[in-house]
């Protein structure tokens, strides 16, 4: 408790008109850039995955615990499609839904 976090949910664009990556945006690839307390710059890294077993099923939302940090420096998306998207200082303790770029 009390620690920082931020939650994606990624759309591709095959949800809104037909192209580009898949409506979950399975495959992209997300490096998340934070700068801690300390001052020391850090890389997360998630790739929305799915899968499913006996009464189970992965989230494909990507939750990030960011500890102190105040504001997440940047976010890098690697879209299945090879579209790159870059957001910038973006506000912690949210869910954040990111539509795949043009």
């Amino acid at each position: 408790g009390g620690k920082n976090w931020i939650t994606l949910k990624l759309v591709g664009r095959q949800a809104i008109d037909g192209t580009g990556s898949n409506a979950d945006g399975i495959g992209a690839r997300v490096y998340l850039t934070i700068v801690s307390e300390s001052g020391d710059t850090l890389t997360l890294v998630q790739e929305v995955r799915s899968g499913s077993s006996y009464i189970s099923m992965d989230s494909v939302e990507l939750e990030f615990g960011l500890g102190d940090a105040e504001v997440v420096e940047n976010i890098f998306i690697f879209w299945p499609s090879r579209t790159q998207q870059t957001l910038t200082d973006v506000e912690v303790n949210q869910v954040l839904e990111i539509v795949e770029s043009r």
